[in-house]
């Protein structure tokens, strides 16, 4: 809770959730609602001018890129600092004007409820250490006396579930799985349980490895999760600031001689935990200023003819919203049209999101 030093009433601003989460992509997806309200507690009786809550969102970005110039054949490249700032939301909700018609508060408590319509083609919020797109709903009473205004902030987060096709199918989960081959030395084949994960979870990875050389000694097996962001332009998307961020490792070393316990087995798995907080590892995002992806990179260090070499197999994964798991699997699964008798057809109602 929030006042100015003194002042007459103080304020609080309290939302039902700060988290909303569009269904769909910038151009498909309905808008969402955010419920909230406004506690006023008057001390002594007040002359009200106004209660408004504001809701903002902005996009901003700033980096420095090496370029060649355009049209030029000095072998040399320069420095292109690239910035921007866009005001994507910024909305007002009047909830007491006593400018058009007096207001007086007397002694007590009041709670001013509001809903305030968030579109469906904002961009998700983004936090990297060159850019972000970060969201806040703010209330703000003015009153006649000369006190500073009582007001209070609240951050908000904006995130997507997107998908194809009509509303009401999911996009299809089960094994995530890639194998590769290293030529004369050994095939991998790796799998998750899952290609969507959210935050708070583990991944569990397992790696199937057969030697093709059994002179091969492995000296160790590990993973590592990147998040890829790419950093796009205003002004021109062809410059771009790409960024890689390690989330989260796990390793196992193994014995180097030929009886180690490790080759009595080709089937081996790691645990990667993700962070607890969205704010410490992004959702794959795909918008005009900032792209954001997630791989699972195994290395496998071995040792071959006294020289060791480290392979490496590379295995994308989907980091999506908790509310992909409470939300969009909850929602029922049906055909966009159901045969009945008599070769009828009937269409079903598209699920309302609001």
């Amino acid at each position: 809770m929030f006042s100015g030093f003194f002042s007459q009433v103080t304020l609080d601003l309290v939302l039902q959730s700060n988290t909303v989460v569009f269904h769909g992509n910038e151009d498909s997806a309905s808008s969402k609602l955010l419920f909230g309200k406004v506690i006023l507690k008057v001390l002594e009786r007040t002359k009200i001018s106004s209660l408004k809550v504001i809701s903002m969102g902005k996009t901003e970005f700033s980096f420095i890129e090496r370029s060649k110039p355009m049209y030029s054949t000095a072998d040399m490249n320069r420095d292109i600092h690239s910035s921007g700032k866009l005001q994507v939301l910024n909305k007002t909700e009047i909830l007491l004007d006593g400018k058009k018609n007096k207001i007086y508060l007397d002694t007590g408590t009041y709670e001013y409820s509001f809903i305030i319509t968030l579109p469906g083609d904002l961009p998700e919020s983004v936090y990297s250490t060159h850019g972000s797109t970060e969201y806040s709903l703010k209330a703000v009473l003015e009153t006649s006396s000369y006190l500073s205004c009582p007001s209070k902030q609240i951050p908000i987060y904006l995130g997507r579930i997107p998908y194809s096709g009509p509303p009401t199918f999911m996009p299809a989960d089960g094994p995530n799985e890639i194998q590769k081959e290293f030529a004369k030395k050994l095939s991998v084949k790796l799998n998750t349980p899952s290609k969507y994960y959210a935050e708070n979870q583990t991944i569990d990875l397992v790696a199937d490895i057969s030697l093709i050389n059994p002179n091969i000694k492995i000296l160790s097996i590990g993973a590592r999760m990147n998040e890829n962001i790419i950093i796009k332009s205003f002004a021109n998307p062809g410059i771009k600031k790409d960024i890689v961020k390690l989330i989260t490792s796990a390793k196992k070393e193994f014995k180097t001689n030929s009886k180690s316990k490790f080759l009595d087995s080709s089937e081996f798995s790691l645990e990667l935990c993700l962070p607890q907080s969205y704010k410490d590892m992004q959702h794959d995002i795909e918008n005009k200023t900032f792209s954001v992806s997630h791989q699972i990179h195994f290395d496998i260090t071995i040792e071959i003819e006294g020289t060791s070499q480290n392979l490496v197999v590379s295995l994308p994964v989907l980091v999506v919203p908790n509310e992909y798991f409470s939300e969009m699997l909850s929602l029922p699964k049906y055909s966009p049209k159901i045969q009945f008798e008599k070769d009828e057809l009937i269409t079903p109602p598209e699920y309302s999101e609001l």
